[in-house]
């Protein structure tokens, strides 16, 4: 009853009907679906709520906003006269976020307008309604950043908010057909998804459909197109708007699959890698890239990460990466703690074309000899030093290994 009260009090004292703004009415909800007391929470809510908007006769009109939409929602299933605004309304689209020309007048304003592309690139690209608008809290935040350095780099601030938590769910459950969706998205395609505007936490994790709907809602992707089938349903064709957020996929989401593979038994990797078993090594990297997702910009760094990744933890063995050696930069070096074992120089190269793979396999071993990579381990005491070049077509590779 404490927001009912407190509105009587109010009135006595203003002579006036109060106005109660709720800001993220569903946060509370999600941790509590997270932590498994939802049910107990949502009933609380409904009170708390029934209380303040519903027998309150002090109330003059209440704002709430959250991430879904409140129709179906027990909590609001008391309410009457509820009127829904979602991002793809026109009605107040422009106040979801900052507009183009308030985005200009904050870089004029910090006499800052030669970093306005930036802004642009990174935290433009909603579609809210029918207005472009950018992501404010991370507009505020490089701002802030530049004012303390103006040469500062942009950076992803939305990247460890807490709907991240959701995106990290759905790589938990992502199928094969997930995982060529994500793919897509990363290498600026579009995917089209149904879009239902009344589904509550407690359905999120029902389908995957519905992991879509809770991500389009909370700002994740640009509506491209939408279209109304014959059964009534609405579907919107959508795709990353920025470089802020296809980071998140790229990184953050990456780095999950990565963390998954690390999960596996990797024995059979490390055994073939240790023992120059070069056709079971192939199987086994290409089982894993299936399992995780890639992108049509690969390039040499994206393997490298990956491969790196999954050697780090071999037992008896350091992993070093892009360490000064002879006339160059090689790509890895994997060192075993005892010297009398065999250390190995690894070096990657990207075939645009999976025939092209054995002829990048053997540039990349060329490369190793040709700039003496191999000089720093054996000047480091290892008597034997194993070259291995891999090369990378998407999901495909094909290593050569050589004494």
């Amino acid at each position: 009853m404490s927001l009912q009260f407190l509105s009587q009090c109010l009135e006595a004292y203003y002579g006036k009907k109060t106005i109660i703004l709720i800001d993220e009415y569903d946060v509370p909800l999600e941790n509590a679906y997270l932590r498994g007391f939802y049910q107990q929470m949502a009933d609380f809510v409904c009170s708390f709520f029934e209380a303040a908007l519903k027998t309150n006769s002090s109330l003059e009109f209440a704002v709430v906003t959250g991430c879904l939409r409140v129709s179906k929602e027990s909590i609001f299933t008391g309410l009457n006269n509820l009127k829904i605004i979602s991002i793809l309304n026109e009605k107040y689209d422009e106040y979801f976020g900052f507009t183009e020309k308030e985005v200009q007048k904050i870089c004029e304003d910090f006499q800052l307008f030669d970093k306005y592309n930036i802004f642009r690139d990174w935290y433009n690209g909603y579609i809210f309604g029918r207005a472009n608008v950018y992501n404010p809290w991370s507009v505020i935040q490089f701002m802030d950043d530049l004012q303390e350095n103006p040469n500062c780099f942009p950076r992803s601030y939305w990247a460890n908010t807490s709907s991240n938590s959701i995106v990290r769910k759905l790589i938990e459950r992502a199928d094969d057909s997930i995982k060529g969706e994500i793919e897509h998205l990363i290498d600026g395609r579009t995917i089209e998804k149904p879009i239902y505007e009344d589904i509550t936490y407690d359905e999120i994790y029902s389908t995957m459909d519905n992991i879509w709907n809770f991500m389009f809602f909370t700002g994740y992707f640009r509506k491209v197109e939408e279209r109304i089938d014959n059964n009534d349903i609405r579907w919107i064709t959508m795709c990353l708007p920025n470089r802020e957020v296809r980071y998140i996929f790229r990184e953050k989401v990456m780095t999950w699959f990565q963390e998954k593979m690390q999960e596996k038994d990797l024995t059979n990797l490390y055994t073939a890698f240790v023992n120059k078993k070069c056709e079971t090594l192939e199987k086994e990297l290409s089982e894993i890239m299936f399992e995780t997702i890639s992108s049509m910009d690969e390039n040499e760094s994206y393997y490298h990460g990956l491969v790196a990744g999954l050697l780090s933890p071999m037992k008896g063995y350091r992993t070093k990466s892009n360490r000064e050696a002879g006339k160059g930069r090689s790509d890895l070096f994997i060192k075993p703690v005892s010297r009398r074992k065999q250390a190995f120089v690894v070096e990657f190269k990207v075939a645009k074309r999976p025939r092209e793979l054995e002829k990048k396999a053997e540039e990349a071993l060329k490369q190793i000899q040709d700039r003496q990579y191999a000089a720093e381990l054996l000047d480091d005491g290892y008597e034997y030093v194993g070259r291995y070049g891999i090369a990378f077509c998407g999901k495909d590779c094909l290593v050569k290994f050589q004494e």
